[in-house]
């Protein structure tokens, strides 16, 4: 099934509020660990406190942004979760020290859109062609991620570290000005009685995989963010041409996850690529594990890893949306992003401690987490469950 003109134009809307904000935050994530531990004050630890703590407030404030959305509209809550992104950016730009970074960081999370964002997106399309819906707005995310990695290195090199946080602020405007002028119209029916089932399905099995999923998956990426520029630093390389490796092995994702999913959701199996890619991050980490000094192997791994990774960033909101209402969406893309945010910054956060102790102990961390995941259970599609 194909999507209709008002879904595709609400798609590439919502899509474009979020890249542009995320546009900014990727641009300081390949090189954030190599450049913050130059802070005063900064060691590998704090600087791995500065990369986690903002996806730490950000997962603290998702449920109360997600409810506050149910009950008083998208677009309102968007744009106030916009303006504190934007402050919080400037008071980054600003930051003398690692500490005062820290709560920099901390302010800028407090913007938490990520459940008003994911809820969006389910209000405005079909069941039949959420997947084809989140995979578009994955790309999307995709397209900025690579070219906040192209840019982010050589203005960083260029502009000095903190100006990037400037131009988080100005993006994070533009977003705002987008969502005043742009955002489609979204009615939330309001009842009781679907938002106490909704409380009942938090004790359903297949929801508390796709939380645990996220968290694993978020987890696992701040980890990994965080260390592989150290790895290619190891080796001597000039962080002003880091595009140039993020732009390899971020290529297998862009050419193939928005057709492959597409098909599959197409055929009604989208249980295989749920599969695909828990091994395409398995085989990302142990190359990492057994070649991290070896460039070659560092491109495969990187490759291989976030491959696996874009296969879940665009089914896992895909199978919570098909089975939420929209009149509790808001609040369950809130408990989805919790868990998602608090991966993140709990990986974030550890990554710089666990790489002190030992080089290779984050990625046995994620190898680990991976392989317990399987005995817990992957998500599985809804199939039948739809909510709509």
């Amino acid at each position: 099934m194909k999507l209709n003109r008002k879904e595709l134009l609400s798609i590439l809307t919502i899509g474009a509020i979020i890249a542009l904000r995320l546009l900014g935050i990727f641009l300081i994530l390949p090189v954030f660990s190599v450049y913050t531990i130059n802070y005063p004050e900064s060691s590998l630890t704090l600087a791995g406190i500065a990369f986690g703590i903002y996806a730490l407030t950000q997962s603290l404030l998702q449920i109360p942004f997600g409810l506050a959305s149910d009950k008083f509209g998208r677009k309102p809550v968007l744009i106030v979760g916009l303006i504190v992104f934007a402050a919080g950016s400037v008071l980054c730009g600003f930051a003398d020290n690692i500490y005062e970074l820290i709560i920099a960081r901390a302010i800028q999370g407090s913007g938490a859109v990520g459940s008003v964002a994911i809820a969006s997106l389910g209000d405005s399309t079909r069941t039949e062609v959420r997947a084809q819906a989140f995979t578009i707005t994955g790309i999307m995310i995709g397209v900025a991620f690579i070219i906040s990695l192209v840019i982010g290195p050589a203005l960083a090199s260029q502009l000095g570290f903190e100006s990037l946080f400037f131009i988080l602020a100005f993006l994070g405007f533009i977003a705002i000005i987008v969502t005043i002028f742009l955002f489609p119209k979204i009615e939330i029916k309001q009842s009781e009685a679907k938002r106490l089932a909704f409380i009942k399905k938090l004790g359903n099995i297949e929801i508390q995989k796709l939380f645990l999923a996220t968290f694993i998956i978020s987890f696992i990426l701040n980890l990994f963010l965080f260390i592989y520029p150290l790895s290619w630093k190891n080796l001597d390389f000039d962080l002003s041409k880091f595009w140039i490796i993020y732009l390899i092995i971020l290529a297998p994702s862009a050419l193939f996850v928005y057709p492959y999913v597409r098909f599959a959701e197409k055929k009604a199996k989208l249980k295989l690529p749920i599969y695909m890619g828990y091994f395409f991050l398995i085989i990302g980490v142990v190359i990492y594990i057994l070649k991290s000094d070896n460039s070659i192997a560092l491109y495969l791994a990187g490759g291989a890893f976030f491959l696996g990774h874009s296969l879940f960033q665009s089914l896992l909101p895909t199978f919570l949306t098909q089975r939420i209402s929209s009149e509790s969406r808001g609040a369950s893309s809130g408990f989805f992003n919790l868990a998602n945010f608090f991966g993140a910054s709990l990986g974030g956060m550890l990554a710089g401690k666990l790489y002190e102790t030992q080089n290779t102990l984050p990625l046995l961390v994620c190898l680990l987490l991976l392989l317990a995941w399987i005995f817990k259970g992957l998500p599985n599609p809804p199939l039948n469950e739809q909510s709509e």
